[in-house]
Formats: C-alpha cells, structure tokens, sequence
C-alpha cells in the first residue's frame, strides 16, 4: 500500500464554511442611495426614486442565484449583472459608470460575516505549522470585496491565493477555480485539501481535479448519504480540520 501523500495545502470555501453571514440592510440601503446619486450625477433622462433600483437590482440577484442551482457553471461579470438591472429601469450608462456602481455595490460583502473563535485558532495552527491556504468563492462580490473582508477580519494573512468566481467567468464546480488556487501557491492537487459546504460545488469540484474534499456541516448541512459524491472525511467544525489531515497522513479514516 503506498504511503498518502502530504497534505501541505489547504484551500476553503468563504460562504458557509469559513464564516456566515449576519445581514445587514442598512448597508444595501446605503449602497443603492450612493448608487442614485451617482446615476443622477450622470443621467440625462428620470432616474427611478432608490427604492425601484434597488427592487429591480434585488430581482435580478436573485435570478442570478436561482440560476446557481443548475448545471450551468457560466457565471457572467457582475458588471452584466448591474447592467441588466438598470436596463429593467430603462438606463442604460457608459461601460465605465457601470463598471463604477459595480465596484460601489459589489466591492465590499453587504453582509456582516461572522467566524467562530474556534475557527480563528484553527487557522493560526494550520498556518504556524507550515500550511499554505488559499480560498475560492462563488460570489458576486469582486475580489477586491473578498480580500477587503479578510483584511478587516484580519485573516488576510492566512490566504495566499483568493479566488471568486465573479471575477473567473465561471462558478464552481468548475475546474478553472481550484486549478488558479492551487497555481497561485504552487501546489500539486495530490498534496491539498478542499473544506466547504456543498457537495457537488465544493467536493465534488475539488476530488475532480485529485484533491482531498472535506464536508462541513457548521452552517450548513448537506445529507452525503444522499449523494453519490462521498466526501473523504465530514467535520461538524472547522476547528476539526488539524485532527482530519492527521488522520489522512496517516492513511487513516476520520473520525
């Protein structure tokens, strides 16, 4: 029997795995009145008062998001996005002022993430001993967005690569997504694990390509036995992940 390869990487899911959201409104109130005045500074024709923007732009989000339950792993710009939400309201502004509200509404999460303390020690053991991690999401937030959440969560640090599929073209499980990730910190799939939370995007995505695939169930909790996919290991915490990648240099099952 030969000896398990290393595991000398480990590449996250952002959205339900490393951390999850606690909603804020008054953040996308906030973005879509900066977002009118913006379009009234520039406009000649009627803007729509901010609560009709923000209603069409809210429909066109969530059609975008009912159309991630398919097999269509395309993911159009988020600048698309903007762009076919002002079109609902009849507007239509030059590439660079769209380019412009996208970066205004999509440069930042709109939602409050939130990492148990649990979760940050993990990372501080993962990275003190060696560990290179990386992240790929799929999001609509711009990267620029991604890197400033970590930045203010103060985990920037910890990731050598982050990927989002807003800035990909396509969405996981697509190979293009793990494939940069492991460039990024030059890494053969054979020696990195994959943690996230959904089994087809994420461990699916990840065995695929020849990575471990770990499934957690701390935000959410997909039904393997359901699956023909079959994580290499589940975890109910992220905190469990050094235990895992022991077990798996050992060729050994976790738990």
């Amino acid at each position: 029997m030969s000896k398990p390869a290393p595991v000398k990487a480990v590449i996250f899911d952002l959205g339900h795995t490393v951390w999850d959201f606690a909603p804020r409104e008054d953040t996308w109130k906030l973005n879509i009145l900066r977002l009118h005045e913006r379009l009234s500074s520039c406009e000649t024709g009627t803007v729509p008062p901010p609560r009709e923007l923000g209603k069409a732009l809210a429909d066109t989000i969530s059609g975008w998001m009912r159309s991630w339950d398919t097999d269509v792993l395309e993911q159009p710009s988020s600048e698309i996005l903007v762009a076919e939400a002002l079109a609902e309201v009849q507007l239509a502004p030059a590439t660079d002022v769209v380019s412009e509200l996208t970066a205004l509404l999509f440069g930042q999460e709109l939602d409050m993430p939130v990492i148990a303390p649990d979760s940050v020690a993990m990372f501080d053991a993962l990275d003190s001993s060696g560990i290179s991690m990386a992240c790929v999401s799929n999001t609509i937030t711009l990267e620029v967005g991604i890197n400033d959440v970590l930045m203010r969560l103060g985990m920037l640090r910890y990731f050598r690569s982050v990927v989002a599929s807003s800035a990909m073209g396509y969405k996981k499980p697509h190979a293009s997504l793990f494939e940069r990730a492991l460039a990024e910190i030059e890494m053969d799939p054979q020696h990195a694990v994959f943690v996230g939370d959904r089994l087809v995007d994420d461990v699916g995505g990840a065995q695929a390509i020849g990575m471990r695939a770990v499934l957690t169930h701390q935000f959410r909790q997909e039904d393997a036995s359901a699956s023909d996919i079959e994580p290499d290991a589940i975890i109910r915490r992220l905190a469990e992940l050094p235990a895992v990648i022991e077990a798996f240099e050992r060729g050994a099952s976790y738990p």
